[in-house]
């Protein structure tokens, strides 16, 4: 039994064949261009889907987008790292056009399953998994099962108030990326913004330190809330700055109750930039 994960994300989509062990048989990847409209990401994943499929051995389709969605009828909402999609109907475009069976859900949430199961969080009970990259996500795995919400936004920790503003809005690579060509340049990136850390650079230090101190405090506001055995995070920026996570767990540390701290756990993601692909293809029945 072979089945087709795909990972749109506002960056990058890929999409992965894999065999009835879960195993990754075959994998594209292209610049997603969302700023260009949905008919054009559509026309480039039936083309990677013939391309890892070409004999098309696949029972069907699982895609892990960016939200809000609508999982029930396959829609994409108001995801602010898709702009223009609003209203798409990717399942059903989709499935007309491989003809084939498509499920829409939450890119963090199937990603978060893949971690959980067979990745950083295996073997714990409760795995709040988090993704920083354009955006940041979430998913919620407690004994095996994705805890979605009444309508399917639970985990969506992008849209959580910190301060004045959202922890995406604060702490996102987006919001990093910003702050580098603020500071550096328009042609700077964020990698720029964590090399300038790296060398003392004022600006930069004080940057990365409100990024600790924000995203700490949602970690911290998570704890109190749900209690996971353990954090996974991932995403570019956590996956390219490891370090991050060692720094987070010392001030998270310092914010929970003194009865709390040792049980405080973070872990950095390990299936890389794949675990999206992995959560959404084991789902596919």
């Amino acid at each position: 039994m072979y089945r087709i994960g795909i990972d749109i994300g506002a960056t990058n989509m890929r999409v992965a064949l894999f065999d009835r062990d879960n195993r990754l048989v075959a994998r594209e990847q292209v610049k997603t261009e969302a700023a260009l409209g949905p008919a054009q990401a559509l026309e480039k994943l039936v083309n990677m889907i013939g391309v890892v499929d070409p004999e098309r051995l696949a029972i069907g389709i699982r895609i892990g987008a960016p939200g809000p969605l609508d999982t029930r009828s396959g829609t994409v909402l108001d995801a602010p790292n898709l702009p223009g999609w609003y209203g798409f109907r990717v399942r059903d475009e989709l499935s007309s056009r491989v003809n084939m069976p498509v499920i829409l859900m939450n890119d963090a949430k199937v990603a978060a399953l893949a971690e959980a199961k067979m990745g950083a969080g295996a073997g714990y009970e409760s795995v709040q998994y988090i993704t920083v990259s354009t955006g940041v996500g979430g998913g919620f795995v407690c004994d095996g099962e994705l805890f979605s919400g009444s309508h399917g936004h639970a985990s969506e920790i992008g849209n959580m108030i910190v301060g004045n503003s959202t922890l995406e809005d604060m702490c996102s690579g987006s919001a990093l990326l910003r702050a580098s060509k603020r500071l550096f340049g328009e042609d700077k990136t964020a990698a720029d913004l964590f090399a300038q850390y790296e060398a003392n650079h004022e600006g930069a230090r004080q940057v990365i330190d409100d990024w600790l101190h924000h995203f700490a405090g949602a970690l911290t506001s998570i704890i109190q809330v749900i209690d996971p055995e353990v954090f996974v995070l991932g995403g570019a920026v956590i996956l390219n700055n490891p370090w991050l996570v060692e720094k987070l767990h010392s001030i998270v540390t310092r914010q929970v109750y003194d009865t709390m701290k040792e049980t405080v756990q973070l872990k950095v993601a390990s299936l890389g930039d794949d675990a999206g692909l992995y959560g959404a293809a084991m789902l596919v029945k």
